[in-house]
C-alpha cells in the first residue's frame, strides 16, 4: 500500500501560442466534467478578453480537455497560474447565468472530499441540467412583496430568533402540514426559506398549504417531478433571490440562498434523504455542514431525531424543542401469532362509531414469505429465490425469476398447505375486513397511495409513508405487528420504527386511542404515552458508544472483486501499522457477496475518520491512474447490512 501523495494536475497545456486573453484576472480555474476519477482537481484555462465580462465563478463553460470538448464550471478567476506552460483557452460560455455561488462551490468541494467522490458527481445532484430555451428568457427581478401576518399559535418561540439551530419534535393531533407552512411564512422575515422533504407527496401537501398563505409570494419547486425547464427556471429564480420559498427533495439541499436564510429539513431519518449515486452524501450532514460554514439558520422537523442528531443535541450544538404531552396508548403483545390481539377489538368497534380507524402494517403485497404449514420450512425456487403469494387464491411465485408454482408441494415433507409467515397489506385487509364486517376498507400502499379520506366510519390500512389524512384525526390508530417492525437486523431499524410509529400516532384525534401490538413493557409504549422519545434515544446512544457504532464511530463500506479483497485488507492493515491511517481504525471482512464481489467494513472514531476517508480517496485515485477497476466506496452508508 502506497502512502498518499497529492497529485498535481492543475492545468491543461496548449501546444499553440498564447491567445488574446483578458486584461484582468486572465486565468479561470474550472471543474471539468471528465468522468475520470483521478482528474478531480480543478484545471486552469485562459479566459479570452471577449468572454471576460461573463466568465464569472459559477458560470457553465465549454473547454477542450485532452482531445475532447467537455462542460465545465468556473470555480474562480485568478491573476496567474502556477503552471509555467501555455494554457488552453475557454472555448464558449454555455449559459450566461451563474448556477453556483462561491459558497455553494465551496460546499460542493467539501462534500466531494468528505464522501470521497468527484466534485462533478456532486454537481450533477446539486445543479439542475441546463435548458437552452430558459437561458434566453428575460431575467426576472426580485419584487418587493409584503408578507402576510400568520398566527404563530402552536409554533415554539425558540424557532424565531436570528440564529436558530434546532430539532423540533412535532406535536400530535395537529395538522402538521399547516403547522410547517406557518413556520415557513414566519421564517421569511429573516430571509429565504428552503424546505427539503423525503418525498413528493409531502412537498405537494406543503405547497398547497403555502399557497393559501402566500398567494403573491413566489414558491419554487426544485424537485425532479416537475418539467425539466420549470425546475431549471425555478432554480435560477432561487439563486437570484426572486423566489422567497423553495421546496425540494434531497438534491435541493445544495440550492444557493441569500444571507440569513433558513433551511428546514423534514424527516431527516428517512433513507430517501440519502443519495444512492456516488459519492452517497445525505441531506442531514450536508445541512449541518452548511449551517457550520455559511451560518445559515437550520431547523430539523420530525417526531424522533436520528442518533446522529441526538448526539449533537447531547453536546448542545443543536437545541431540542420538545412537545411533551400525555396520549392514550394501549398495548398488548401477539402471544400466538394472531394478527389482532383480543384487546384491540373493543377499541376498534368503539372508534368506528365516531370515525375512521387507521391500521399501520409493515409491508405491501399479500404474502411476502411462503412456508409449509406442516414443517414450517421456507419455500424456495430452484433459482434460490423465496416464494411469495400476491393474492388470495393465487399460486406462489418466485420473487427473483417470477416462476409460478401451481399445485405447490413442500419439497421437504410433501405437504400441500401454505402458511403465510410474513403478511402483506392485502392479507391484512382480508383478515381485518373479516374481523370487522360491513365497513368500508381503504387500502393505501405502493402505487395506490390515498392522500385524504372523509371523516366517516371506515377501516384504513396503510404502510409507512402512505397514511392518508382525515379532518379532525382518526378515532383510533392501531400499530400492528410491532415485533415484526422491530425485527429487522439493520442498526437503524429501531430509529426508523420509532419515527413511523410517532408519525402514525400523531394522526389520531385528541380524544382517540393509539393501540400498539407490542409488549406493554417495551420502551416505545412509554415513549408514545409521554410523546417523548428522549429516554429511549439516550439509552440507544449509550449502547452505541459502548459498541463503537455510529454516531460515535464512522463506518466506511467498500466492495471489490473477491480475488483482491484479501490483499486490499492486508494492505490497509499494513498502512495502520505504519501509522499512515489512525491506529484505532478497525476492519471487518471481507464478506462474500453476489457476482464474485466481497465487502469490507472499516470503522474509526468520529474525530479520526476524515484521515481514513482521505487515505481511501487517494487509494481510489491511484487505482484510477493505474487503470485498475475502482471499488464501490460508501462513506457513512445509511445501512451497514446492505
Amino acid at each position: 500500500m502506497v502512502a498518499p501523495r497529492p497529485l498535481r494536475l492543475k492545468s491543461q497545456v496548449s501546444t499553440f501560442g498564447k491567445p488574446t486573453v483578458a486584461l484582468g484576472l486572465p486565468v479561470a480555474r474550472v471543474w471539468v466534467d471528465t468522468g475520470i476519477f483521478h482528474l478531480d482537481s480543478p484545471f486552469d484555462y485562459w479566459v479570452p478578453e471577449t468572454l471576460s465580462s461573463v466568465a464569472l465563478p459559477g458560470i457553465r463553460v465549454q473547454v477542450e480537455f485532452g482531445s475532447s470538448i467537455h462542460e465545465a464550471i468556473i470555480v474562480e478567476r485568478m491573476e496567474s497560474s502556477p503552471n509555467s506552460g501555455n494554457l488552453k483557452t475557454v472555448l464558449k460560455i454555455l449559459s450566461p447565468h451563474p448556477v453556483a455561488t462561491p459558497e455553494s462551490l465551496a460546499l460542493i468541494s467539501f462534500v466531494a472530499r468528505r464522501w470521497a467522490g468527484l466534485p462533478y458527481d456532486v454537481v450533477r445532484s446539486a445543479i439542475p441540467p441546463r435548458v437552452a430555451s430558459v437561458d434566453k428568457e428575460p431575467v426576472l427581478i426580485q419584487e418587493e412583496c409584503a408578507l402576510p401576518e400568520v398566527d404563530r399559535m402552536g409554533l415554539p418561540r425558540e424557532l424565531f430568533g436570528k440564529e436558530v439551530r434546532a430539532f423540533w419534535s412535532l406535536p400530535p393531533s395537529l395538522n402538521t402540514t399547516e403547522l410547517i407552512a406557518r413556520l415557513i411564512v414566519n421564517r421569511l422575515t429573516q430571509g429565504q426559506v428552503l424546505l427539503v422533504a423525503p418525498d413528493e407527496r409531502q412537498i405537494n401537501q406543503i405547497e398547497k398549504e403555502l399557497l393559501e398563505f402566500l398567494p403573491k409570494v413566489s414558491v419554487a419547486r426544485l424537485d425532479g417531478h416537475i418539467p425539466r425547464d420549470d425546475r431549471y427556471r425555478n432554480y435560477l429564480s432561487v439563486i437570484r433571490g426572486v423566489s422567497r420559498v423553495a421546496l425540494g427533495l434531497r438534491g435541493s439541499i445544495f440550492a444557493p440562498l441569500q444571507p440569513g436564510s433558513t433551511i428546514i429539513v423534514l424527516g431527516e431519518t428517512s433513507d430517501l434523504l440519502h443519495e444512492q449515486r456516488s459519492p452517497g452524501w445525505n441531506v442531514r450532514d450536508v445541512a449541518l455542514i452548511r449551517a457550520n460554514q455559511s451560518k445559515e439558520n437550520l431547523i430539523f422537523l420530525g417526531f424522533s431525531p436520528s442518533l446522529e442528531l441526538a448526539r449533537l443535541i447531547e453536546t448542545g450544538w443543536i437545541t431540542h424543542i420538545s412537545s411533551k404531552r400525555r396520549r392514550s396508548v394501549t398495548a398488548a403483545s401477539q402471544s400466538h401469532g394472531e394478527l389482532l390481539p383480543s384487546k384491540v377489538f373493543s377499541i376498534v368497534r368503539n372508534a368506528l362509531t365516531s370515525g375512521p380507524v387507521l391500521f399501520l402494517v409493515p409491508r405491501k403485497g399479500y404474502g411476502n414469505a411462503v412456508l409449509c404449514n406442516k414443517c414450517r420450512n421456507i419455500s424456495l425456487c430452484e433459482c434460490g429465490g423465496r416464494l411469495e403469494q400476491k393474492a388470495a387464491g393465487r399460486d406462489p411465485q418466485c420473487v427473483l425469476c417470477s416462476r409460478e408454482f401451481p399445485g405447490w408441494r413442500c419439497s421437504w415433507c410433501q405437504g400441500t398447505l401454505i402458511y403465510i409467515a410474513s403478511r402483506g397489506i392485502d392479507r391484512f385487509a382480508e383478515e381485518i375486513g373479516t374481523a370487522f364486517p360491513n365497513h368500508q376498507i381503504i387500502n393505501s400502499s405502493g402505487e395506490h397511495i390515498v392522500d385524504f379520506i372523509p371523516h366517516q366510519s371506515s377501516l384504513v390500512i396503510a404502510t409507512p409513508g402512505s397514511q392518508p389524512l382525515t379532518p379532525g384525526g382518526y378515532s383510533a390508530v392501531a400499530l400492528l405487528e410491532g415485533t415484526r417492525f422491530l425485527s429487522h437486523t439493520d442498526l437503524r431499524s429501531v430509529e426508523t420504527v420509532r419515527e413511523h410509529f410517532f408519525e402514525t400516532a400523531s394522526l389520531v384525534s385528541e380524544s382517540g386511542t393509539v393501540f400498539l401490538a407490542l409488549d406493554p413493557g417495551h420502551p416505545l409504549v412509554a415513549s408514545l404515552t409521554r410523546w417523548d422519545p428522549t429516554a429511549m434515544v439516550r439509552k440507544e446512544l449509550q449502547d452505541r458508544e459502548e459498541l463503537k457504532f455510529p454516531p460515535y464511530y464512522r463506518y466506511i463500506s467498500f466492495e471489490t472483486d473477491t480475488l483482491e479483497a484479501t490483499s486490499l485488507v492486508a494492505g490497509l492493515e499494513s498502512a495502520r501499522r505504519e501509522e499512515r491511517i489512525p491506529s484505532q481504525t478497525q476492519f471487518s471482512g471481507p464478506y462474500a457477496r453476489e457476482n464474485q464481489r466481497s465487502r469490507v467494513l472499516i470503522s474509526a472514531p468520529f474525530s479520526l475518520a476524515p484521515a481514513v476517508v482521505d487515505f481511501l480517496h487517494e487509494l481510489q485515485r491511484r487505482r484510477s491512474i493505474s487503470h485498475k477497476p475502482l471499488f464501490t466506496l460508501r462513506v457513512d452508508p445509511y445501512s451497514l447490512t446492505h
